[in-house]
């Protein structure tokens, strides 16, 4: 509600004029009235109004006296209506050197002040939301001085809330095409000018400084407006998780840098293990929790027990672990550096292995460290055991390549030659071996006939290429080793259950 001072010099329109416009259907209220131009003046620090109804002609100081003063002062950029009658025009002219851009006749009539109240309403929510945007820019630049550690007015901070989205993965399978321009696209719509807000980013999450004027919709409630944003991103098939943070702005325990760290971490910690939607940091709620106790000692077992290939073993160590940080709730940036440790063992253990055997999908450990999406505890824990099993897979794998007695070299031939068109007997004859000993090797070895052995090393490589290069499907097909690309397309279809262009589409 935008609020009006009436000055005019004549009793009967400043009692008249209040009640015989509905000024609060159009968003205005009139909070004050003034006899001339002096008290107006007078009651511009009390009343701080965001338009002027002014009289032309009044006792004391006129109309065009007030505007002359009103625009050297602090209320400069208030927005001024003048009342004028017939006779006042060459006044109302000389009124636009101060800037007026509104004028009424007098008497007031409803259908001509009414066009007028909107197209000034319209003006003052412009205005006043290019102000605000003014405004946060500047105290944005002010957030980013504290956070790198520069000394700055905190005081003015204190109107604002920090809000993380966190990206969650939309199914089960981790499978979801949604990311920050799809978020940032809604975000445009549910939030006005959201650019203006934007602070921070990392990884899956995006902070925001918001003002807690977008708030007063929604009751002043935090969880009210993140319902609906939740529900508007919902609408886009966005999963994601709503963090907010005012407590950083109110008090100060460490560097800002370091607070906001460590907020995130404990309300992180809190969406890893709960998957709440809306999450409100607290200290009192959000406890620094447990030491892991034995951490390296669940390392060696795991490393050993891998090594040696007991998979009963290494699955028992994997749910202790498991067990234990979900009871003590380990912090989330714990769970980050014991996955790395995972990470790192799997990956010794494995060097090599990813291009020689390719014959069966090797695990991709990155998403341990790397992923798109904040992964919650159950998802994690699913997506580890997935990534041990894959691995111990490999492992067994090459045992049974050895034990079987297939030479390494004919294996590194066919990984170095299957874009060709090799034939088992090819094989047979270049190594020195019978045609059909070699075919029950690998069938017994890969679970698969030579010529279907080849094939998936083709179509595993065709499928990087439709992932993370540009080329036409005929191309790709030459590439891996088809001669023919509809023959491809058959094979990549019964291979995959998709087709190249719908493998290529459902990821872009």
């Amino acid at each position: 509600m935008y609020s009006i001072l009436l000055v005019d010099d004549e009793k009967t329109i400043r009692e008249y004029l209040p009640i015989a416009i509905p000024f609060e259907e159009y968003g205005f209220k009139v909070t004050g009235t003034a006899r001339n131009g002096q008290e107006a003046l007078d009651k511009l620090s009390a009343i701080k109004p965001d338009l002027i109804l002014l009289d032309i002609r009044m006792p004391v100081v006129n109309g065009l006296q007030f505007l002359e003063i009103l625009r050297q002062g602090e209320f400069s950029d208030t927005l001024v209506i003048v009342l004028s009658g017939y006779k006042d025009f060459e006044y109302a002219k000389e009124a636009m050197r101060y800037g007026v851009k509104f004028y009424l006749n007098k008497p007031v009539d409803e259908e001509e002040i009414i066009p007028l109240l909107k197209e000034v309403h319209k003006e003052l929510d412009r205005y006043n939301e290019e102000k605000s945007f003014d405004l946060l820019r500047k105290h944005i630049n002010v957030l980013n001085d504290l956070y790198n550690g520069v000394d700055e007015n905190e005081e003015v901070l204190r109107g604002y809330t920090l809000m993380t989205c966190v990206l969650l993965p939309c199914s089960q399978d981790f499978k979801c095409d949604r990311s920050y321009l799809s978020m940032q696209e809604c975000l445009s719509k549910a939030i006005g000018g959201f650019k203006n807000y934007l602070f921070h980013t990392d990884n899956s999450q995006i902070t925001f400084m918001l003002p807690h004027r977008v708030f007063e919709p929604f009751s002043n409630s935090k969880e009210l407006f993140a319902d609906n944003l939740l529900g508007v991103l919902g609408e886009h098939e966005i999963n994601c998780s709503l963090l907010f943070d005012s407590y950083i702005f109110e008090h100060r325990e460490n560097t800002f840098k370091e607070d906001f760290t460590n907020h995130m971490n404990r309300m992180l910690t809190e969406l890893f293990f709960s998957s709440a939607k809306f999450i409100e940091y607290n200290p009192s709620r959000f406890k620094i929790g447990e030491k892991l106790c034995f951490e390296s000692k669940y390392m060696d077992e795991i490393k050993q027990y891998f090594l040696l290939c007991n998979e009963d073993e290494l699955l028992k160590v994997i749910e202790k672990l498991v067990a234990e940080i979900q009871r003590i709730h380990l912090e989330i940036c714990r769970i980050k550096e014991i996955s790395q440790r995972i990470y790192y063992i799997l990956c010794d253990e494995l060097t090599g292995v990813d291009d020689q055997d390719q014959a069966i999908t090797s695990p991709d450990f990155s998403v341990l460290l790397e992923y798109p999406y904040f992964i919650p505890f159950n998802q994690w824990k699913e997506l580890l055991f997935s990534l041990i099993h894959t691995s111990l897979d490999v492992i067994k794998y090459r045992c049974k390549m050895v034990k079987l007695g297939i030479s390494r070299e004919v294996i590194d031939y066919v990984q170095m030659h299957y874009k060709e068109q090799i034939t088992l007997k090819q094989i047979a004859d270049k190594f020195f071996v019978n045609a059909t000993y070699l075919g029950r090797a690998f069938r017994k070895a890969t679970g698969m006939n030579f010529n279907q052995y080849v094939n998936q090393l083709r179509i595993t490589e065709a499928k990087k290429l439709l992932l993370h290069t540009d080329k036409l499907i005929y191309e790709i097909a030459n590439e891996v080793g088809y001669s023919e690309s509809k023959y491809f397309v058959v094979k990549f279809t019964e291979e995959v259950g998709k087709s190249p262009k719908e493998y290529r589409d459902q990821v872009i």
